[in-house]
């Protein structure tokens, strides 16, 4: 019997070798001091013995030895050798009582390389053994700033927490996001049992998964953080293996997106939105005579500039649409139960849904996964889920223009900037008012405050720096005016307003609601078949973001401020050219360079003329916080990333 197994096992040890040469890949396992150099030199840390994915054994330790195994260490030698006896007794012994002494491997970014029981590992592969007991030495590379490097030594941070290796992430700021993700405290170690209890989720996820067509598609770490990130880990605790069969059929596009942060395709003007693909499909568009649309609000619209814009956009579009289309808004939304609110959305027929902060976006995503004939769009910039679309606006462009009416109307060129939230595309927006005002003053400084860091007096800092004009926050109540809305002077006997940037929600929601009515809104690439997310990003072209200015401003300033404004729409003119250097004295954008939409999304640095920084995650207020978790641009500590 025992020869019979080693046979069996030749055959797919001849059959890798063979396959290995016809690819051009060296048939033998890799042999780690061939990998690097200078192994001995390293720092090594003992782990004690532990349990080691099969998967995650890439190698052997020298290169004695790996000429007896196959690549992925099934046997290549004759039957008749002593080799293949001791193959077939420890295959016996496997098949009896099982192998029980631990092998020695040598650890080196989170793979496992053998120095002793080479045999007992090809023995366990040909058995599909998921496991394989180890005594592991680390061996620590020299930190750098190869992004290889960095997710390492964010995992070993995980590690030392959670004792778990069989995670493994390619990206920044994973680990931690999944720790977030699993209720965890960054810096609470697992208790055994919290370690046995993710270990059997984990194992269960991965069968369920393995089920699945597209399991041989996927990267299955990424498919747990985006199945977490949508359902939430108490959702996992308590399906069944058939219910996470059906959860993941449900959110097939996400799992076949290449990563949780892999960028959206934005679609930057409405044009591209409505663009059929051919002319058969122009013909058979699938259009919708009537349709119920509901806004889902986390404030009130008397209490939050921000819902009170979204709120006048939903009656825009009742006006515009009138019967065809029935409006609904919910205020406060997250004092109750989102899912069980658009559960009775669901019921009344509801066929497409805004939900118009990020904070609202994991209800969304769960409701997106749990109901996928409604349409579900959420407000926010940078967010990679194919099964919701998002949406926002390109204010930088609209900031740019602010800036020059404030580097014009600044009697000393020192300019404060009130930030609200540093989340995606608020840097870019700081940046563009900079470079604004510097256009129109050389000498222009813009001095940065953020209106969420709690203690901060803004009004006593902006006096310290003897700033004569502030940009402050863009939307006003009409119950409660003030003089110290958008871009004001104070160089008046009170202050003097003179410029606003504006969002003009309800022409972005007429657009995207009669596109659905029309039928275009199919013309875009089904995102359940590339897996591809799809975020709506428009500017001023588009009417969803303007800039007004006071009538009283002087005629040459005017007259810039629209020439330039004429020029961004017709794409002449980039308010974010190079050079530009950061307040570093880092060149960051070079001459005549073309900033991709994502560098600009991404923007996490500040230009030269700007006197401030992007604030730690730690130093917001909740609220703040809690919005950038989602969001996320905020300056990295060396144990936090986004």
């Amino acid at each position: 019997m025992a020869t019979v197994t080693y046979q069996h096992a030749l055959r797919q040890g001849q059959k890798e070798f063979k396959l290995c040469q016809a690819r051009g890949q060296d048939p033998y396992p890799p042999a780690l001091e061939q990998l690097v150099s200078g192994l001995a030199s390293l720092p090594e840390v003992p782990l004690g013995t532990v349990a080691v994915s099969m998967d995650q054994i890439a190698g052997t330790r020298s290169a004695a030895r790996r000429e007896a195994f196959s690549r992925s260490f099934y046997p290549l030698l004759e039957e008749k050798s002593e080799f293949a006896t001791k193959w077939s007794s420890l295959a016996s012994i496997h098949l009896s009582e099982g192998i029980r002494d631990p092998i020695l491997a040598i650890e080196y970014f989170n793979r496992f390389y053998v120095v002793e029981g080479h045999k007992r590992v090809s023995v366990l592969r040909f058995f599909d053994a998921p496991t394989v007991q180890a005594t592991v030495t680390r061996l620590l590379p020299k930190r750098t700033e190869d992004p290889n490097c960095q997710v390492y030594y964010e995992f070993l941070d995980f590690y030392r927490l959670t004792q778990v290796n069989y995670i493994q992430f390619h990206d920044c700021g994973k680990y931690k996001k999944l720790l977030r993700l699993l209720g965890a405290a960054d810096n609470a170690p697992w208790d055994l049992e919290a370690q046995r209890s993710f270990s059997a989720y984990c194992a269960r996820f991965r069968q369920a998964l393995q089920d699945t067509a597209v399991h041989d598609r996927v990267d299955r770490d990424e498919a747990l953080l985006r199945y977490l990130q949508i359902y939430g880990y108490d959702h996992l605790q308590n399906r069944t293996q058939s219910q996470l069969r059906t959860d993941l059929a449900v959110i097939l596009a996400e799992l076949k997106s290449e990563s949780t942060d892999a960028p959206p395709t934005l679609l930057m003007e409405p044009e591209s939105s409505v663009k059929p693909k051919s002319f058969i499909t122009q013909i058979i568009r699938p259009k919708v005579h009537s349709l119920k649309v509901a806004f889902l609000h986390d404030k009130t619209a008397t209490s939050s500039y921000w819902t009170f814009t979204h709120e006048q956009g939903r009656l825009h579009v009742q006006e515009t649409f009138q019967d065809r289309v029935e409006t609904a808004s919910y205020f406060n939304v997250l004092q109750e139960n989102v899912t069980d609110r658009i559960r009775a959305l669901a019921d009344q027929e509801y066929r497409m849904i805004f939900t118009t902060t990020p904070r609202l976006l994991s209800a969304t995503l769960k409701a997106a996964a749990e109901f996928p004939a409604i349409k579900f769009l959420n407000c926010s910039l940078n967010i990679s889920h194919p099964i919701l679309r998002t949406y926002y606006g390109r204010m930088y462009e609209a900031k740019f223009l602010s800036g020059l009416v404030a580097g014009a109307l600044s009697e000393n060129g020192r300019i404060g900037y009130i930030g609200d939230y540093p989340i995606y595309g608020m840097p870019a927006s700081i940046n563009a008012f900079a470079l604004g005002a510097q256009m129109a003053n050389p000498r222009a400084h813009v001095f940065l405050e953020w209106s969420t860091m709690p203690y901060v007096d803004l009004e006593r800092q902006f006096r310290w720096y003897q700033v004569t004009a502030i940009s402050g926050q863009d939307m006003y109540l009409p119950n409660r005016p003030q003089q110290t809305t958008g871009l004001y002077l104070l160089n008046y006997d009170r202050p003097k307003s003179v410029a606003m940037s504006l969002w003009h929600w309800g022409r972005f929601y007429e657009k995207i609601i009669r596109s659905v009515l029309d039928g275009s809104w199919s013309d875009l690439d089904s995102t359940a078949e590339t897996g591809t997310a799809i975020n709506y990003w428009w500017g001023l072209a588009s009417g969803v973001i303007d800039m007004v200015y006071a009538p009283g401003i002087p005629p040459q300033t005017r007259r810039l401020v629209e020439l330039l404004r004429a020029n961004i729409i017709n794409g002449t003119f980039r308010p974010l050219a190079g050079p530009v250097y950061d307040n570093n004295g880092r060149l960051r954008i070079q001459a005549d360079e073309t900033l991709t939409p994502s560098d600009i999304v991404k923007m996490d640095w500040l230009a030269s003329n700007v006197a401030g920084s992007i604030p730690p995650i730690e130093l917001l207020t909740p609220e703040a916080q809690a919005l950038v978790k989602v969001q996320g641009v905020w300056k990295r500590t060396d144990d936090d990333a986004p």
